[in-house]
């Protein structure tokens, strides 16, 4: 008799635990071996702390940022917090997108949970935990990873206000769509969702957009608000805001060969099949080649999307659909890189709120067939927590083990740069002239990294070539490595006979990284 009260409290409480024991599954993907996973910085990152440099020391505010192309601000000034008390680190520029990739999971639960029911949101927010694309990317230091978190605030947002039809939500909802925009230009594809659930509402919902349109007309002033200062800045400086979509889109010439059709086609396939057929080949958005989502996770998402198609009457289901259409856009509109899982990151949310459909479904189904039968519910019970279990086990091992330890990962995060920066750091000494054969975009992480620590400079293959012949004996010249790194290195011992040269090789395989010349006279 005394173990009943704590059976029940426990069932009482069991949704919770579940909830902290994902949680803590994206904390721990998220966060652990973040010091040295992902092994380097690549050139876009340290962008993002040069830019940062410009926070801190300049107090240079702005809403877009164009030194490496247009890109929005809000993620900056959060990883700035950051770098501030940790100064100008690696590990400073990934802890922002890892807190906001774990938030994130909490959301998805928050808004699957407000669509559909409780354990449906407990399997979308264990998908995201686990997902080696999404971990991936909310490593990473860019503002990609803000996507899922926004996105998954809006739609939790909006079906409150739905539901409960309180002015606060539809003020809340709209905040979080107008700050959406402040994050990475995939987040506009949002806008045609908007559009066409709207219609889709006058068409099947017109009583609803009657009884409730002076609170929608507040949100639409809300998100004008929010959206104001992007908008001025996006009208001053309209090529300065959408530059970079307009160079990858299918409609330019240089890389749809004359053939947009076509290319729209293809980019469309490629998107449409990267979830469960073949993935991203870039190693900073994926391990290479992989599908997006394991067997059974792509199996669940089929069936989710199934399971809409069946239910186009309810607003749910086809509004599920339509963001999910929506945030593909990004990727299949464009032409280069395809399948592209960073541009895709927005769909995240669909897509596991979807697999989180399907995997209850296919629950719901197996409990409806054995009504009465223990030892059949327990069956189906174990079998889909045994292969929960191997999604967890899978995506341990394809990113802390084969992407990790894979050697694409370390060049794909410019594994030579940050080097050649930890190279200067320890080796050079006051008064010490240091030249390093390096400039533009791959020298972001030596920039970045070396801020306020190291005087060098950066030279070009005619500086190399005009360095004068009596240089001082303290001088260090880095040659990275590339076709013409010995020719560079024996330009150097002519003109410095005494000279010596030293290989730096990479610590994970012994790749030849560059080289340093020291001058002796």
């Amino acid at each position: 008799m005394k173990t009943k009260p704590k059976k029940s409290l426990f069932k009482k409480y069991l949704p919770l635990i579940l909830l902290a024991g994902i949680i803590a599954l994206a904390v721990f993907f998220r966060f652990y071996q973040l010091n040295t996973l992902p092994p380097g910085l690549h050139p876009d990152e340290a962008a993002n702390g040069l830019d940062i440099f410009s926070i801190l020391e300049n107090q240079d505010f702005r809403i877009i940022y164009n030194t490496n192309g247009p890109r929005e601000a809000l993620f900056f000034y959060l990883q700035a917090v950051f770098v501030f008390f940790m100064g100008n680190t690696i590990l400073a520029l990934r802890i922002a997108p890892a807190l906001f990739g774990v938030a994130s999971v909490v959301v998805i639960y928050l808004a699957t949970k407000a669509w559909f029911n409780r354990r449906t949101a407990l399997l979308a927010a264990f998908f995201m935990a686990v997902n080696p694309w999404v971990v991936t990317i909310q490593r990473d230091g860019f503002r990609a990873s803000l996507v899922p978190l926004f996105l998954g605030l809006f739609l939790w947002l909006g079906a409150k206000a739905y539901k409960t039809n309180k002015t606060i939500y539809y003020i809340l909802s709209a905040i979080a769509l107008g700050l959406g925009f402040y994050t990475y230009s995939a987040f506009t594809m949002v806008l045609p969702a908007l559009l066409l659930g709207f219609i889709y509402m006058l068409i099947l919902r017109r009583d609803y957009i009657k009884q409730n349109w002076k609170k929608l007309l507040l949100s639409l002033v809300v998100f004008g608000l929010v959206m104001a200062p992007l908008i001025f800045t996006t009208i001053k400086d309209p090529g300065g805001s959408t530059a970079r979509a307009g160079g990858t889109s299918f409609l330019n010439k240089d890389l749809n060969n004359g053939q947009p059709i076509q290319t729209l086609l293809s980019g469309t396939a490629k998107t449409l099949l990267q979830y469960n057929y073949i993935g991203d080949e870039n190693s900073r958005h994926n391990t290479p080649g992989q599908p997006l989502l394991n067997v059974f996770v792509g199996l669940m998402f089929v069936l989710g999307i199934v399971m809409c198609l069946f239910n186009l009457s309810r607003p749910r289901y086809v509004m599920l659909l339509i963001v999910l259409g929506a945030m593909m856009l990004p990727a299949l509109l464009t032409a280069e890189g395809l399948p592209h899982g960073l541009r895709s990151i927005g769909t995240a949310v669909p897509v596991f709120m979807l697999a989180g459909m399907g995997a209850n479904y296919l629950l719901y189904i197996w409990y409806r067939t054995f009504p009465v039968n223990k030892l059949a519910r327990a069956t189906g019970l174990i079998m889909i927590c045994t292969l929960l279990a191997l999604t967890l086990v899978q995506s341990y091992r394809q990113y802390f083990v084969a992407w990790a330890q894979d050697s694409r990962t370390f060049e794909a995060y410019s594994e030579g740069s940050v080097e050649v920066a930890k190279y200067l750091i320890a080796n050079s000494r006051s008064g010490s002239k240091n030249l390093v054969l390096m400039g533009g975009y791959e020298a972001n992480p030596i920039q970045y990294l070396t801020h306020n620590k190291v005087d060098y400079e950066l030279i070009d293959e005619k500086r190399l070539q005009d360095l004068p012949i009596e240089g001082p004996i303290n001088q260090i010249i880095i040659i990275p490595a590339g076709p013409d790194a010995d020719k560079r290195v024996a330009i150097l011992r002519a003109k410095f006979p005494k000279g010596t040269v030293t290989n730096v090789n990479s610590n994970f395989n012994d790749k030849y990284l560059f080289s340093v010349f020291r001058v002796k006279q």
